[in-house]
Formats: structure tokens, sequence, C-alpha cells
């Protein structure tokens, strides 16, 4: 059985602070009356040992582990304890 943490389903990018790992969903909206914008759908899971072990195997091979927020014009926030 092969053990995927829910931070990694569906996420465009999964970076790490001193109490969480954000998962961000990434969608372009277009509009013909107002700007275009990127919303960033985030869920924010509180650190754990299982979860920080998930996330440092999953992402062992990058250079800078806790990775970084990529932009968008707006958000969303869910927090998962």
């Amino acid at each position: 059985m092969n053990y995927r943490p829910e931070f990694l389903a569906d996420a465009d990018n999964v970076y790490r602070t001193s109490q969480y790992i954000v998962k961000q969903i990434l969608e372009f909206q277009e509009n013909s009356v107002e700007n275009n914008c990127v919303v960033s759908f985030d869920t924010y899971y509180r650190r754990t040992p299982k979860r920080d072990l998930a996330y440092m195997m999953a992402f062992a091979d990058k250079d800078k582990i806790d990775g970084k927020r990529m932009p968008s014009t707006m958000y969303t926030r869910t927090y998962v304890d």
C-alpha cells in the first residue's frame, strides 16, 4: 500500500512554514469586463511529526526544502488540524 499525503493530492504547489504545510491549487480566471486573475485555493495543514516526515520524503531532493509560495491575485484559506 502506497501512502500519499493529502497535502500532495491535486496540488500545484506545496510549501512549509514554521507551523503549517500549505497546499496551493491555482486557477486562472479570465474576465472580459474586469482584470484577469490568479486565484489560489490554499489548505493549511498543521505540522505534525507524521506530516513532516511525509513532506521530507516527498521533497528530499529539493535544495530549499521549505519551498515558497507561488504568487496569486486572490486566495482562500482552509485550515486542517
